[in-house]
């Protein structure tokens, strides 16, 4: 009888702990989410090949131009298969125009943009690869588009490797809709 009630004992012990495990588990995944649902968000998913960094300018209306001090890289390896680039803006950060500087690798000779999201506070707004390049525009002499597929190909003139683009005002408008 001993036995059966230390086994009874045992099994209660062990699953009462795994139910606390995973109760830990989902508030840790919960803390986790809300930390990072107050943080302006753009996920950028592609394909692209070679490692490589890409770089995020945000800036305010107010201000005439974008600003090293108000960027960032995101390192990333290269993958045949499609990966999300995650630039999370500082703390407070709400921009209401982006840049974003798509690799610093001479020798990516193509970037495929498969979708564009935005997300703040719980909202967000998402595009596809034709969509995207109605809300970026691709500087055309840092490197061409080929909106159809999604394609960004960079430019190399000399030393100077700098494919960018530049949002657009329909971009504007919707970090607008989900910043308010």
């Amino acid at each position: 009888m001993k036995r059966i009630c230390l086994f009874a004992f045992s099994l209660i012990l062990f699953v009462s702990c795994k139910d606390e495990d995973k109760k830990t588990e989902q508030s840790q995944e919960a803390i986790a989410e809300k930390v990072m649902d107050t943080v302006f968000t753009v996920t950028l998913n592609v394909t692209a090949k070679k490692d490589d960094s890409f770089q995020i300018y945000y800036r305010n209306a107010d201000e005439a131009s974008y600003l090293e001090t108000s960027s960032f890289f995101t390192e990333f390896k290269g993958s045949d298969n499609p990966q999300d680039i995650v630039f999370r803006l500082p703390d407070g950060v709400i921009p209401d125009y982006i840049r974003m500087d798509f690799g610093v690798n001479k020798e990516q000779t193509e970037v495929k943009i498969n979708s564009f999201k935005m997300s703040y506070f719980g909202k967000e707004f998402q595009a596809n690869a034709s969509e995207f390049f109605k809300l970026i525009l691709v500087e055309p002499k840092t490197a061409t588009v080929d909106v159809e597929n999604g394609v960004i190909k960079p430019i190399t003139i000399g030393d100077v490797h700098d494919p960018l683009g530049t949002s657009e005002k329909r971009l504007y408008d919707e970090i607008q809709k989900i910043v308010k």
